[in-house]
């Protein structure tokens, strides 16, 4: 059975589109515009909050909505047309038992346009005024942890092993939350049945279009579900092994340069053999 061709391209941000840039290469920004010009569309689907993925959605001139937040929320153009926001409460027990055992235990709350610390860890003060909230302590208090937030961040930068130690506790809760675990550093906690798949389906709703006539690309553990759901799944060369198990291909290049090559091979390619 013939392949339906693409027409939409989503890309992770982090390590799949940039390696630390703040903003995407020309190089990219041309690749993205030669698929508008050729009636593909294209958009972002991305772990970050949307206020620290705007500059990437202004450079690609996004006409469409993006998913970000791991797929609780859905951004178009400066306004926020879905979300599913976490209950604090839920995990607190939990939460407040490592913070206690591991002074070094950093938790962040995320909100609309900031990202807080409950308490102020050494992570926090090398970083101080390098995102916004990070100067805004909120306190390990019932009251701060009584209300919905975006996402909950916790981090642990010796990489003592506490994380895999959390992320099995979690588990407990997978009917109230969805988290997404980042080796032995970090795991990033949303609303319950959340994910990037999830997020694509309901962008995919937004579009009226089917998950065949998708190519989506990533890097990481938290792109698995919505590379498996795509007509094309494809993982950089520098992706996580995780992802290039379920992957249907697998680029040469690292990062932009993977991504230039999926839509040469996969996109462009197969509208020039037409």
């Amino acid at each position: 059975m013939e392949r339906i061709p693409i027409q939409l391209v989503v890309c992770d941000i982090d390590d799949t589109l940039i390696h630390k840039d703040d903003h995407l290469k020309e190089e990219t920004i041309q690749v993205i515009q030669e698929l508008k010009m050729r009636g593909i569309q294209f958009t972002l689907a991305t772990g970050r909050m949307p206020y620290r993925a705007e500059s990437y959605a202004r450079d690609a001139e996004l006409t469409i909505p993006y998913v970000a937040n791991n797929g609780s929320i859905l951004y178009d153009r400066g306004r926020m047309i879905w979300c599913r926001m976490l209950y604090a409460k839920i995990i607190q027990e939990i939460t407040q038992r490592y913070m206690e055992m591991y002074p070094l235990f950093t938790v962040i709350f995320s909100f609309t346009d900031r990202e807080c610390p409950l308490v102020r860890t050494e992570w926090i003060r090398k970083r101080l005024g390098k995102y916004k909230g990070y100067d805004q302590t909120l306190g390990n208090t019932p009251e701060v942890w009584n209300q919905a937030v975006h996402k909950i961040y916790v981090l642990d930068d010796a990489r003592s092993g506490m994380i895999g130690a959390f992320a099995r506790e979690l588990k407990r809760f997978a009917n109230e939350i969805s988290f997404f675990q980042y080796g032995e550093f970090s795991i990033e906690i949303v609303a319950g049945g959340c994910s990037k798949a999830s997020g694509l389906t309901r962008l995919l709703e937004y579009l009226s279009l089917p998950s065949d006539c998708v190519m989506a690309v990533g890097d990481h553990t938290n792109d698995i579900e919505v590379i498996k759901k795509a007509g094309i799944g494809v993982a950089v060369a520098n992706a996580d092994p995780q992802l290039k198990a379920v992957a249907d291909y697998i680029t040469k290049g690292e990062r932009d340069q993977g991504v230039k090559e999926a839509v040469e091979k996969f996109v462009f390619g197969e509208r020039r053999e037409k």
